[in-house]
């Protein structure tokens, strides 16, 4: 009986391989397929003239909803207040709230708010970076060091979701509005 297991697991184990090294190894030329002189030299395979031509959306004004989730919110007074964890459509597909993630530390404790969509204002410009602060005056002798401006980022460019939005509400403001929630099913 055991040699009888050992001889299936060996047959078994020889199948896998097989079919393994069958599915990564292709070959350099169809078996029996011999080259053809016939066919004129300038075609192009059959595969590339049924593709379809790629349709590149970037910089048309069109934004992906995968990637307007996680996008910054800011306040009036231009402090982040959280981040954009849903967009919500009406049953036309057109966009009519976004959520915004408030409160919590590192997600926990979080609730999110439901903003109208109109009531957000997009930019595609980082946002200015603060002013730097002013070095420390003790400590050196011969003057103070101070370190160069910190430059804004530089623009994204042509991309498919905004750097941030702005709201005219502050975090506080957020904190204390209703939470959303979802019916489950």
């Amino acid at each position: 009986m055991l040699k009888r297991n050992i001889a299936l697991t060996a047959i078994g184990g020889i199948l896998l391989a097989t079919t393994a090294l069958a599915q990564t190894s292709a070959p350099s030329s169809p078996p029996s397929a011999a080259p053809s002189t016939s066919a004129p030299a300038t075609s192009a395979p059959a595969t590339d003239a049924a593709k379809p031509p790629e349709q590149n959306l970037a910089g048309q004004g069109k934004w992906r909803a995968s990637k307007l989730m996680g996008v910054d919110i800011y306040g009036a007074d231009k402090k982040k207040v959280g981040d954009v964890t849903e967009v919500l459509f009406d049953k036309t597909g057109k966009v009519e709230m976004v959520t915004v993630g408030v409160g919590g530390f590192l997600g926990i404790g979080a609730k999110d708010v439901a903003i109208p969509f109109e009531q957000v204002t997009w930019s595609d410009e980082p946002m200015a970076a603060a002013a730097p602060a002013p070095a420390p005056s003790g400590g050196t002798s011969g003057g103070t060091a101070s370190a160069p401006p910190a430059a804004a980022p530089a623009p994204k460019g042509p991309m498919m979701y905004p750097d941030h939005g702005v709201i005219n509400m502050t975090k506080e403001q957020l904190t204390s509005a209703p939470a959303v929630t979802y019916a489950s099913r």
